[in-house]
């Protein structure tokens, strides 16, 4: 880079300026990385002259201390040419997500895009997204690996619910070898079951690690809310539904291990605290909780709660927390409260952001934590 600026500084005209730029850009996709950490973009008008800010994991997506900050992520144009640069630092193992954002867009589907720039692209409930795989960031071996040739089912079904008083969608998924067995199951039930089961292809995730034995075979039960913030915020009926209904339905209709020890409950975002609520609960019920990125009043069921402190001592806990997170106290809050009440937790701190392919990475991490480990 210091190359090309030296370059770029002695170009005796616009034109040769941005010819310079193109041949450059040409050569080496966004961002261009140096120095295992620093990041430089090249962004081009749309045609008309219109320039987008650069919003992502790496500048917070545009939230300063005072907000929102439309002044966050604004290129440098590079004088006489459609061109414009920006510069910024990630972590040198991390996995960034970034959109090139015009403000003036009324159109909110067209007013965020992906770096066209970058080969590298992903899907995510915003939109599609570009990724930065830094130079020395690990992938996560069952999201990369083919399709194993076992494979579980998955169904879907409405489940009738009187503590809720209507249905609850969820889908359950039954490991490969399920029916070739008299096996007991350990089970997971996952909140905003809807996203993980279709929306995020968890399945083929689980189908992966248990192919691979980095888990043993298990059974999951994907949940979807109806209210989700009123669901998972100390919901009495939504705890009943879940540990008086859904458990002991599951527990008679499948092969499952029916003690604490063998259930897990994952939650991720607000789900995290709906997770972290139901295992205070119902210690009894749930004996493992796995936590992604939880906001930061969870670790209040914990300590603003008598009963908090007591029930955590039959619960392992695993949580995530995610560094380009805004809220990424939250996770550091609730492994101080636990570790504080001398609760089994493992706490992880992922390079990444806020969002579904952080927490689909990292389910295995979950899970392998928390899951008895599979006969050799």
């Amino acid at each position: 880079m210091r190359d090309f600026r030296r370059a770029l500084a002695s170009a005796p005209d616009a034109a040769a300026k941005t010819a310079l730029v193109e041949r450059f850009a040409a050569g080496h996709p966004n961002p261009f990385i140096e120095d295992n950490s620093r990041l430089t973009f090249f962004v081009k008008d749309d045609g008309t002259g219109r320039q987008p800010r650069l919003v992502g994991d790496f500048n917070t997506w545009s939230m300063g201390p005072q907000g929102y900050d439309r002044t966050i992520g604004v290129p440098t144009r590079i004088e006489g040419t459609p061109w414009s640069m920006y510069e910024t630092k990630g972590f040198s193992n991390a996995r960034l997500e970034y959109v090139f954002l015009y403000d003036d867009e009324k159109d909110k589907d067209k007013a965020s895009v992906s770096d066209p720039l970058n080969p590298r692209k992903i899907r995510t409930f915003a939109g599609d997204r570009s990724e930065i795989r830094m130079p020395g960031f690990i992938s996560h071996p069952e999201l990369e690996e083919p399709a194993p040739a076992a494979r579980g089912t998955l169904t879907a079904e409405n489940f009738q619910t009187a503590q809720l008083r209507g249905t609850r969608r969820i889908w359950i998924y039954l490991p490969a070898d399920y029916e070739k067995t008299q096996t007991l199951y350990p089970v997971a039930y996952v909140l905003d079951g809807g996203n993980y089961a279709d929306w995020m292809h968890v399945p083929a995730v689980f189908d992966t690690l248990i192919a691979s034995k980095r888990v043993p075979p298990f059974i999951a039960v994907f949940v979807e809310p109806g209210e989700r913030q009123e669901e998972y915020s100390r919901s009495a009926n939504w705890r009943a539904f879940m540990t008086n209904e859904l458990v002991q339905s599951i527990d008679k209709r499948f092969r499952t291990f029916p003690a604490p020890e063998q259930r897990v409950v994952v939650g991720s975002s607000l789900a995290g605290y709906g997770a972290v609520d139901l295992v205070v609960a119902a210690p009894d019920v749930f004996g493992l909780c796995a936590v992604l990125s939880p906001p930061s009043k969870t670790q209040t069921l914990i300590t603003n709660q008598v009963q908090g402190q007591r029930a955590i001592h039959g619960v392992r806990f695993y949580i995530l927390g995610a560094l380009y997170d805004t809220d990424v106290k939250g996770a550091r809050e609730l492994r101080t409260a636990l570790d504080i009440a001398t609760a089994d937790v493992r706490y992880e701190e992922a390079p990444e952001g806020h969002g579904a392919e952080t927490f689909r990475g990292y389910l295995g991490s979950a899970l392998k934590t928390l899951l008895p480990s599979p006969p050799s």
